[in-house]
């Protein structure tokens, strides 16, 4: 399975810079070479012919006959199956029909959004449906791992939230179209309300080993949704140009989203298992300034090893039990207040590799907190789409392996006896309180003499250091036994 992360945030920028100067005699054959484009659309002024069409046409089709359906009916051509959500068949306009009949480029362009858009929502709404029963799988896969024997609840409305926003997750060859998407719920919030509802369903919270039938639920309530918001693309002109007047729906052919349920499910996916972290005692630890993979080979970490790094980074950036952002230069893992010994590298490369991502559960948990989140928020307005707190996994700094200058005056002057229970009281995150037996002297197989400290499996913070200063610590990572250190 293939996980995609967020589509980038200068979305709009790219989508106008498309737009650019095109010459209309460019754009009269698009069954040639060139084909139908974006760039058509400004070039040919289609905005324009739509208002003035409608303008013309408005009255001729029955009260209460959507645009899209009266514009085709007007030009006899297409068929209802592209009117709304349907299991019928909507065929894409032919040119050299559209020629046969004396019917122009303009009108062609039109009929073509409203066959691009049509399409894109119908393929949207079964993604949907098939995302429910791989959602069921991949939730109870999630459970199996991470919750036994915790029982992790999740709101609906939560549920929801992720479900919706996994649009903005669909695979990059389908992704121009779903730039298309956002672009015009940026310029038609009332589609977006569909598209990405909030707050809609009741808040009752359901176990996450129970969740199959609370799935049949949402996937029923956001199809509904769906077929809503390509009703209100095709009901009017006005929301019919805001969706579609940048010309992003002009391609050929349309990429096919029926079979990106995988995709769409990355948000969902990525919620649950922040909940079932969380439940869990497990907390994001982060290292700031730290390349995990180079601190096992320059030098400066004299008294560890980090099982699977120092060999490089795999392809997501991971090494061992452990994930590095190189565009902020800070590291991050998993490490459980229950049990300091639990090595996190198994469950991250089942999460990895089948459900979500490092950067939208480490990161997304890390900025999350930072904006003093809880739940998961999505919004929509002049910005786009934004999604927030799908991961809020609880993130803690270790207490700095480099520590700064006011940092070590503070440890010399406070602690200059290095009693390990001193540190361990005091300096295990900066902003996290110390988990239960850390520091703690003493483990199996502890020389006489030696002062054995108890640590995360994952642990990167000061302690490390302390060897260097001539303290011949060894440190207890796995159900107490001593694995490596310098006192021995």
């Amino acid at each position: 399975m293939k996980i995609y992360s967020l589509l980038p945030p200068c979305l709009s920028f790219l989508l106008t810079v498309v737009n650019a100067q095109t010459d209309p005699n460019d754009c009269m054959n698009p069954g040639g070479v060139n084909g139908i484009t974006p760039e058509c659309w400004t070039a040919l002024a289609i905005n324009q012919h739509v208002t003035d069409w409608w303008a013309t046409y408005n009255t001729t089709c029955h009260p209460g006959t959507p645009f899209a359906q009266c514009f085709l009916q007007i030009l006899n051509m297409g068929t209802e199956d592209c009117i709304g959500i349907t299991s019928g068949t909507c065929p894409p306009p032919s040119w050299t029909e559209y020629q046969s009949q004396n019917i122009s480029v303009k009108d062609y362009y039109i009929a073509y959004n409203i066959y691009s858009v049509r399409t894109f929502f119908n393929g949207y709404y079964a993604a949907i449906g098939n995302a429910r029963s791989a959602a069921t799988t991949s939730i109870g896969a999630i459970v199996a791992l991470l919750d036994p024997p915790k029982k992790t609840n999740g709101l609906l409305n939560d549920v929801l939230a992720a479900l919706s926003v996994g649009l903005t997750f669909i695979a990059p060859e389908v992704g121009p179209l779903a730039s298309a998407i956002i672009n015009g719920v940026q310029q038609a919030p009332n589609v977006g309300k569909y598209l990405f509802p909030v707050g809609t369903l009741d808040t009752q919270a359901t176990q996450f080993d129970q969740i199959a039938n609370a799935m049949g639920t949402v996937t029923v309530y956001l199809q509904d949704n769906v077929t809503e918001a390509l009703a209100a693309v095709q009901n009017d002109p006005v929301t019919f140009l805001a969706f579609t007047g940048a010309g992003n729906f002009s391609v050929n052919p349309v990429p096919t989203i029926s079979d990106q349920s995988d995709a769409i499910l990355t948000a969902l996916n990525t919620y649950v298992i922040s909940q079932c972290l969380q439940q869990n005692n497990w907390v994001i630890a982060r290292a700031i300034d730290t390349d995990i993979n180079a601190l096992q080979t320059n030098g400066s970490d004299p008294n560890w090893s980090i099982p699977g790094c120092g060999n490089g980074y795999s392809s997501d950036s991971r090494c061992g039990g452990y994930y590095w952002n190189q565009a902020i230069d800070v590291s991050f893992t998993l490490t459980n207040n229950g049990d300091l010994s639990n090595d996190p590298t198994d469950a991250m490369n089942q999460l990895f590799g089948n459900w979500t991502n490092p950067d939208i559960l480490f990161n997304g948990a890390a900025q999350c907190q930072a904006q003093g989140g809880t739940v998961p928020v999505v919004s929509t307005g002049a910005g786009g789409v934004t999604a927030s707190c799908l991961s809020n996994v609880k993130v803690c700094t270790w207490y700095a392996l480099k520590p700064t200058f006011c940092e070590s005056r503070l440890i010399n002057s406070s602690h200059r006896d290095l009693d390990p229970s001193h540190i361990g009281t005091q300096y295990e995150f900066i902003d996290c309180d110390k988990q239960s037996g850390f520091a703690v002297d003493g483990c199996k197989g502890c020389q006489d003499g030696s002062a054995c400290i108890n640590v995360p499996y994952t642990y990167v913070g000061n302690y490390l250091t302390y060897g260097g200063w001539g303290m011949p610590y060894d440190f207890c990572i796995k159900d107490g036994n001593i694995l490596t250190g310098s006192g021995s």
